[in-house]
């Protein structure tokens, strides 16, 4: 594949009847006036904006030359799909969430020629008193669990575990989990790409149609891993440098750090077989491989594929990036937070419940998708 320069993606924005209006506060221009709940921003569909690729789908071009797009990281994270590996989404919850759960890889290819849904919470703002609700409670059975969501009344969430919706703070959600977003949150999420969903229990509201929304109670509840209860991950500050960057998650399917530049200040962002989605939440900022250069506004994401030389961030003004990719957790995650005297504790705990990080600290293998 020839250089390509970073690639200015053009968000879906998807109507939901828990959104609400605030994803305009990040530059995303809604439609009309009705409750959008999410910037679906990375998804196959997503087209390019500017640029001699302007219009084209991001699927499409990773299809021709997946190797090439994707690197072996990469295809790795799909199954050798020619599928972009990371789905980036900015979502608004104006209204609770439905309490749901996602399949890991081989229940999803049970269903289809899909992969799983392991996916990564950065809360990015939140109303006073906003919840995050992640896991089952210490002392809940599935029996009991399986009970609130037979009933749909909305007295599953009661029995989730509550946590605290306070901004900057990352929560990484492992397939399995039952889970709920509060109402109140507006978050960041970096998932697999997948579009699976069980949802377990909807509040006994109606969708946008005026009919209650479809449940997926056995498929859900077959799925479901009670133990997992994830906590809060203390995010881990690399060494000092051009810019703050902070490691936020990291597991086989993707790694999300948080990069703060004042105006003027770059930074080297060059990766080996991986593709690399760059998020702007604040100010403006400039992407640039050898194939040219994108400029970033908040709400705005570049993609770098694969194979990009010399990928390079520069702030134009006082910025805020998201950076997510498909990490070598070895050299990408362990090596630079040891290198920034992280404790070891800290540095597994990037890993949130599952033990990839773990693994590669210890100098083993990355370990192979859920069975």
């Amino acid at each position: 594949m020839p250089a390509v320069a970073p690639l200015l993606l053009q968000p879906r924005l998807d109507p939901k009847p828990w959104g609400g209006r605030a994803l305009a506060r990040f530059g995303l221009p809604l439609p009309g006036d009705g409750p959008i709940g999410e910037a679906v921003i990375t998804a196959d569909e997503a087209t390019v904006r500017g640029g001699r690729h302007d219009g084209r789908r991001l699927g499409d071009l990773v299809a021709e030359n997946p190797a090439a797009a994707l690197g072996d990281h990469g295809l790795a994270a799909t199954g050798g799909r020619p599928v972009f590996p990371l789905l980036v989404k900015l979502l608004d919850a104006a209204e609770n969430l439905s309490v749901q759960v996602h399949p890991h890889d081989a229940a999803a290819a049970r269903q289809g020629d899909s992969l799983g849904k392991t996916e990564a919470w950065h809360v990015l703002s939140a109303r006073p008193g906003s919840l995050l609700h992640v896991g089952l409670r210490p002392g809940v059975s599935a029996e009991q669990f399986a009970e609130a969501c037979l009933a749909a009344r909305g007295e599953a969430a009661d029995l989730l575990r509550r946590l605290p919706a306070v901004p900057g703070t990352t929560v990484l959600i492992p397939a399995g989990t039952a889970h709920t977003l509060g109402a109140g949150v507006v978050l960041y999420e970096i998932q697999q790409p997948s579009t699976i969903t069980y949802r377990l229990d909807d509040w006994g509201r109606l969708g946008i149609d005026g009919k209650p929304r479809e449940l997926h109670l056995d498929q859900g509840l077959d799925v479901l891993v009670p133990a997992l209860r994830p906590e809060p991950i203390a995010p881990v500050t690399l060494a000092p440098g051009p810019g703050r960057r902070q490691l936020l998650a990291a597991c086989r399917y993707f790694a999300l750090e948080r990069i703060a530049l004042v105006a003027g200040e770059a930074i080297d962002l060059t990766a080996a077989g991986t593709p690399q989605a760059l998020t702007c939440l604040q100010g403006g900022a400039a992407v640039r491989t050898d194939g040219g250069e994108v400029a970033l506004t908040a709400g705005e994401t570049a993609v770098v594929l694969a194979g990009s030389p010399d990928t390079r961030l520069r702030a134009t003004a006082p910025a805020v990036v998201l950076r997510g990719w498909v990490p070598d957790l070895a050299a990408d995650v362990v090596a630079p937070a040891r290198a920034a005297l992280a404790a070891a504790a800290d540095i597994v705990g990037l890993g949130g419940p599952l033990p990839d990080v773990g693994v590669a600290m210890a100098g083993g293998l990355t370990p192979s998708p859920t069975a």
